[in-house]
């Protein structure tokens, strides 16, 4: 689908028919969007380097393909580049099609994880010193977690042990036991499974209950009357006190320290040599604290920096990175980081799995949520977010069995490293340098830099085609979540303990920073400045953004504008899995809005591409005219515009109050 939007006048360039020409107008936008929905739904199964390193927002590897491709047509090789490169979609299809890529971020976790999936390494070399890490790691794995089983020996393994943390009552002086809910964890996952394990705040005692919605059960151990599995027990970070005389109603999670106690195991058993997981009530054993390591890496007892979202975290009561850790996952992740530091081979090989065992730090034993509908493991910064919690889970992670187990990790990487070595175009290993390093021309391979893209290393007019997705304004707060695996990269050497990270300079809105719309609109500005100076005088600048607060797109509108770009083309391109249950039944977008820029003056006529007759399209499309033409005004003026480009829409998922502040 095909239309034009008036545009202001723009003076004309001399330019060739081809390069007048959208590239968004090169791309069969229905084929294209059912491939991303397709590839979404298990993108790992397609890229196996999203299972390299955690980012979050990747844009889908179908879309930036396809306009890649479309660059390719103009060019025969165009040289690309990616300020905001994240998780490194574009610098990946980029390997992929043997062009030349210039990739910058400002977080050191996410270039050494870009830096990994572009080292090209022998996968069968890896694959014998991730056994050989392993193998060495067996006497730690038998001495923390395996333990008999009560019902079924010796040959037990404890794959996952579940905490409740405390509280004390100001009041009367009771102890109450912080269960977010009433029901922990369904007994399996068998379809009409109807068997679960609730917990009492009153004794803190686990047995397993018939699962009614209406609740109506009493504790085995004290009597107490169990609330129903759908009522939440600490909504607004609020509890009451469950001793009768008292009913003290107070808040938790506001920095007190945060005690922890054992109180459910799920177990992988042998019965006639077959084997099986059950949860168990774990012995006096196995609820015997274990002593935390003497000594641990300065990164990990440096305070946890202040932020949003790390705030969460300080609030309950968690001062340092290491306090996130049960005494058994913290001993398994140095004595892992450890056997991999020993290892004789290449630095790249000891790079990817020194990576893995960082990534594991997600899985973080006070912090990991669990789906008890559905028994698995969450990583701490499920939905992008940090959560206080009650109920957490601690993963064996060097078990066989479980979600982000170093294990899994391994193989992942291996899986990789053979998919690299077969799809990827690349002459020789990405070159990683700092962002204060000297400026030069990308001909070939990957240049990767790491610092604020407000000075970027691409030499003056040496970039074809600029392809990025600028944060979010404030929908993720990257720098912070991406700051546990920072710390756990510094402790096992993989990031150097010379490499800042200054989280001032990252373009999000983030008050604990003193970041607002303003701020951000400017650091944007001096981004997108930086990026004009890196493009040839016909290069293109291709941005995919969605946001629910106009406010956002205002920002994007005036860092375009006063850096010296003109919206040419705009698309809507389906972006997100939309039966992603973080999206499910949420007024969130699934799509984004991509916007094709080039340096002012121009004479074409906006041009959009790819809209179907639905609120998102709609609403994306109205935005993005919005973008086009009023980059020049203030907040108001803006947001007038944008209500006149939706039209008559009944429901809208941008928000248009607000000031801008």
């Amino acid at each position: 689908m095909l239309a034009s939007h008036p545009a202001p006048a723009r003076s004309a360039t001399p330019q060739t028919r081809k390069h007048r020409e959208a590239l968004l107008a090169r791309i069969a936008w229905g084929p294209i969007n059912t491939r991303v929905r397709r590839e979404q739904r298990n993108r790992e199964v397609y890229v196996p380097a999203i299972s390299l390193f955690r980012w979050w927002a990747r844009r889908p590897h179908a879309l930036i393909g396809a306009l890649l491709d479309a660059a390719s047509l103009e060019k025969s090789a165009p040289a690309i580049g990616d300020p905001f490169s994240g998780g490194g979609t574009v610098a990946i299809e980029a390997a992929r099609r043997g062009l030349a890529m210039y990739a910058q971020d400002i977080h050191p976790w996410a270039v050494a994880g870009l830096a990994s999936a572009l080292d090209g390494v022998d996968a069968d070399v890896l694959e014998k010193c991730a056994e050989s890490a392993l193998e060495k790691l067996e006497p730690i794995r038998t001495r923390l977690y395996r333990t008999p089983c009560p019902a079924h020996g010796k040959k037990s393994e404890l794959i996952h042990i579940f905490w409740v943390r405390t509280c004390t009552c100001p009041t009367c002086g009771r102890i109450i036991y912080l269960y977010p809910y009433t029901l922990l964890t369904l007994a399996s996952r068998k379809d009409g499974e109807r068997e679960g394990y609730f917990g009492c705040r009153s004794c803190g005692k686990i047995g397993a209950y018939a699962v009614k919605s209406g609740g109506g059960h009493r504790c085995h151990s004290c009597g107490a009357s169990l609330p129903a599995p759908s009522e939440s027990l600490l909504a607004d970070r609020m509890i009451t006190c469950v001793d009768a005389a008292c009913r003290k109603t107070f808040r938790i999670f506001h920095g007190e320290a945060s005690i922890w106690k054992s109180v459910l195991v799920q177990r992988s058993c042998q019965r006639k040599g077959e084997r099986f997981v059950h949860f168990d009530i774990p012995t006096r054993r196995e609820s015997s604290p274990h002593s935390r390591p003497r000594k641990l890496p300065a990164a990990l007892t440096r305070r946890i920096p202040e932020g949003i979202e790390t705030s969460i975290l300080r609030r309950a009561g968690f001062n340092l990175w290491s306090d996130l850790y049960p005494a058994r996952q913290l001993t398994t992740m140095l004595a892992a980081a450890a056997a991999v530091n020993a290892l004789d081979t290449s630095d790249d090989v000891r790079a990817r799995l020194r990576l893995a065992v960082c990534g594991a730090a997600e899985m973080a034993g006070f912090l990991s949520r669990w789906d008890r509908y559905y028994p698995k493991a969450f990583e701490a910064m499920a939905n992008h977010r940090y959560a206080a919690l009650g109920f957490s889970c601690e993963t064996n992670l060097l078990a066989e069995l479980g979600r982000g187990t170093i294990r899994r990790r391994f193989a992942s990487s291996v899986a990789e490293a053979r998919w690299a070595r077969r799809e990827l175009k690349i002459s020789s290993r990405a070159r990683v340098q700092s962002a204060a390093s000297r400026r030069q021309r990308v001909t070939a391979g990957a240049l990767l830099a790491r610092g604020s893209s407000e000075r970027q290393l691409a030499a003056d007019r040496s970039l074809d085609l600029v392809l990025t997705d600028p944060p979010y304004f404030d929908d993720v707060q990257y720098a912070e979540l991406a700051s546990l695996f920072l710390a756990w990269a510094r402790s096992v050497k993989l990031v150097p303990a010379s490499v800042s990270l200054d989280l001032h300079s990252e373009a999000v809105v983030n008050a604990a920073r003193g970041v607002g719309v303003r701020e951000y609109q400017a650091m944007l500005r001096r981004i997108f400045t930086e990026t004009r100076r890196t493009l040839k005088l016909d290069g293109r600048l291709v941005i995919s953004f969605h946001n629910t607060d106009l406010r956002a797109w205002w920002a994007l509108a005036r860092a375009l504008h006063l850096s010296g770009f003109a919206v040419v083309a705009l698309a809507v391109a389906r972006t997100e899995n939309s039966d992603d249950h973080s999206k499910r039944n949420l007024r969130s977008f699934t799509k984004d809005l991509v916007l094709e820029c080039r340096s002012r003056p121009v004479s074409s006529r906006l041009s959009i591409f790819g809209c179907a007759d639905d609120s998102q399209d709609r609403e994306l499309s109205a935005a993005g005219r919005a973008v086009a033409d009023g980059g020049g005004l203030d907040l108001p003026a803006f947001r007038r515009l944008f209500l006149l480009g939706r039209g008559t829409l009944r429901r809208s998922r941008i928000e248009v109050t607000g000031d801008d502040s």
